[in-house]
């Protein structure tokens, strides 16, 4: 049985620790306030702990970040509202560490919704509770970590989303490269074997290759050649759906990842993408043809074994004769047209 990764976002991960820091910086409070009588409290920081770590671990689960990780700020500054209100204004020390673990775990904006609010709950009891100094130093300072903390959370993100651009995206296509790729098929590999409903996580690769491109480049010469690659990544992206993916794997070669599409319907898209090629002009006074193999995902199979299937398949579509789709699975691997008419008949019967 090949060993299937299970791969985890940054984000996942972030959040995953966060719930277990949050879970086992409490817990201790708990367990010194029950043992001193303070029974209320030590419930609610129980109850704080139960829900932290169910937040970790339904992240760990589905695999959502957007809501778990709104979920869990959320959850933090209302219990540090409550504590506060519960205990008194010494607990209110926490709220430093906490908006910056909010900023951490959010987009600025959405970590403002959140911390703001807290804070305007927080001020009338600081209000009440501390003395005329001690209040506006609270303000001050808090007011200083949230400034800092929105500054820095949104020029963090700024940088990541530009070197994740530069690490992700093919320089000359802008198309997604080889290792987002990887990346990608060891991520829906790792669903589909974590889910095995039937018909659940189902997703085809498309992966082809121009004809005689090299002969392309050396009669009109690689900047000819590097405004067909272009020109076809331009066209192929307003081709596919907005929920297929579309990839450079190297030199003219191409991959599309046809989300939530078994082999046939893959199969489909990969013939109509080729009579697209054919009859398109990618550059002026010449066409091209290109040759594809088609792959449907498998349970207990390695991302790279669901790419080479696919890959098998484009080889012998060129080796039958080029400007053809060829569709692959652990059994055999056809010729589309074939199948693809067997395909249709059994759907109209059906």
């Amino acid at each position: 049985m090949p060993k299937i990764k299970i791969h985890r976002s940054v984000e996942e991960i972030l959040i995953m620790a966060a719930s277990v820091v949050a879970a086992s910086t409490v817990l201790p409070f708990a367990i010194y306030r029950y043992f001193h009588g303070q029974y209320t409290i030590a419930l609610v920081e129980v109850l704080a702990v139960f829900i932290v770590a169910s937040i970790g671990l339904l992240v760990w689960k589905t695999r959502d970040t957007t809501y778990t990780s709104t979920a869990l700020s959320a959850f933090i500054l209302a219990g540090l509202v409550l504590l506060n209100y519960l205990i008194d204004s010494s607990i209110f020390i926490w709220t430093y560490p906490i908006i910056m673990t909010v900023y951490f775990l959010n987009p600025a904006k959405r970590s403002a919704l959140l911390v703001i609010p807290t804070l305007l709950a927080l001020f009338p009891l600081m209000y009440i509770e501390k003395t005329t100094i001690e209040f506006a130093s609270a303000i001050v300072t808090v007011i200083i970590t949230l400034v800092f903390s929105h500054l820095v959370s949104g020029k963090i993100r700024q940088q990541n989303e530009r070197l994740q651009n530069l690490i992700n995206y093919d320089g000359l296509t802008g198309a997604l490269n080889r290792r987002s790729l990887d990346d990608r098929l060891d991520l829906l590999q790792s669903l589909y074997f974590r889910h095995k409903a039937p018909g659940s996580n189902i997703v085809s690769v498309i992966i082809f290759d121009i004809d005689d491109f090299k002969m392309i480049n050396d009669t009109r010469g690689h900047l000819e050649g590097d405004k067909i690659l272009i020109n076809l990544t331009k066209y192929i992206k307003k081709m596919i759906r907005k929920t297929d993916e579309f990839y450079r794997y190297g030199g003219e070669e191409f991959v599309v990842i046809v989300n939530g599409s078994n082999l046939y319907k893959a199969g489909e898209l990969a013939e109509k993408i080729r009579a697209a090629i054919e009859e398109t002009e990618l550059l002026k006074d010449l066409t091209v043809t290109a040759s594809f193999g088609v792959a449907e995902i498998q349970s207990l199979e390695e991302s790279q074994s669901w790419l080479a299937r696919a890959d098998k398949a484009l080889y012998r579509a060129k080796r039958a004769g080029k400007n053809r789709v060829y569709l692959a699975n652990p059994e055999k691997v056809n010729d589309f047209e074939k199948d693809y008419e067997n395909y249709k008949k059994e759907k109209s019967q059906a």
